[in-house]
């Protein structure tokens, strides 16, 4: 389709029908400039500088790139998955906004079947992930794997700020069918995020090892920002691996609660924060808690 932005070797949602100046909802438009980017040259579809209506969550294929100016917001009006993520995929810049209570779901989603590796992999930068609805409800960024040889790894997170979901970044690993098959989300990396006025920040959720491991992900230059309706910072299952990050105003919530929980089923993982020991318990075998002063 010419005039649909391939002369300047991108993709235009308005080329499709997306407005971006109105109240009406745009998804099937950046749909569809997303499935023809996917099935035509897999150039980027580009979102710059206007606002979004989504009443339907999107699927992101394989191969396409969707990049959204600073200024550009997607404005999600219901509950449904936001953004389903294939392989090979990127979103770059922009806010996506939760405006509505009713809100349980994922704002960006990868499913275990994509089997993401190392020439697979995924790019989330510079994104804000916003929950304006004050229910502090659903989930920013979800990795899954639920059935069989579902897996996971490698993914980039950059320069993500999260605010007002239940839970920031939730990493799950389920137990397959049988012990012979595997399901894993490893090797993952998430730098240089603020996560803010969570429920839950981090949880990393799994068996301490295989079949269903979380392991080897790594969580760098965090700035956790508690509020009273933060429950955990950290709930930690799986195997080595290290989160290192401030935590804010950690005195706004009793001395006696737990800010930092590493499970039972957990070994040789690491954590380095800025709170006393005294708000971290540890179930598991070899795990390493330090702080900033030691």
């Amino acid at each position: 389709m010419k005039g649909a932005g391939q002369e300047t070797g991108t993709i235009s949602v308005e080329a499709f029908g997306a407005s971006g100046d109105d109240s009406k909802d745009d998804s099937r438009a950046i749909q569809a400039a997303i499935d023809s980017s996917y099935e035509r040259d897999k150039l980027p579809v580009q979102l710059l500088g206007k606002t979004y209506i989504l009443k339907q969550g999107l699927r992101l294929k394989e191969g396409v790139a969707l990049e959204m100016g600073v200024a550009t917001k997607l404005l999600v009006e219901g509950n449904f998955n936001v953004l389903e993520l294939e392989r090979k995929t990127s979103i770059s810049n922009g806010t996506i906004e939760i405006t509505t209570p009713e809100f349980q779901s994922a704002v960006i989603h990868v499913s275990g079947k994509e089997q993401v590796w190392t020439t697979e992999r995924i790019q989330l930068e510079n994104v804000t992930l916003y929950n304006s609805s004050a229910t502090n409800r659903g989930k920013a960024i979800y990795f899954s794997a639920e059935t069989s040889e579902e897996f996971i790894s490698f993914v980039n997170v950059t320069g993500v700020n999260v605010s007002g979901f239940h839970t920031a970044v939730h990493l799950l690993a389920t137990p397959p069918r049988n012990e012979e098959e595997h399901n894993f989300v490893n090797g993952n990396r998430f730098v240089n995020m603020t996560l803010d006025d969570c429920v839950v920040c981090i949880h990393l959720d799994s068996d301490v090892t295989i079949p269903n491991e979380v392991s080897g992900n790594m969580f760098g230059n965090l700035q956790i920002q508690l509020t009273e309706s933060t429950d955990k910072a950290v709930i930690l299952s799986g195997t080595n691996n290290t989160i290192e990050g401030m935590i804010w105003d950690a005195s706004i919530i009793e001395d006696s609660h737990p800010l930092i929980e590493v499970t039972e089923q957990s070994y040789g993982n690491s954590i380095k924060m800025n709170l006393p020991k005294d708000r971290l318990i540890d179930k598991g075998q070899s795990n390493n808690y330090s702080t900033f002063e030691e």
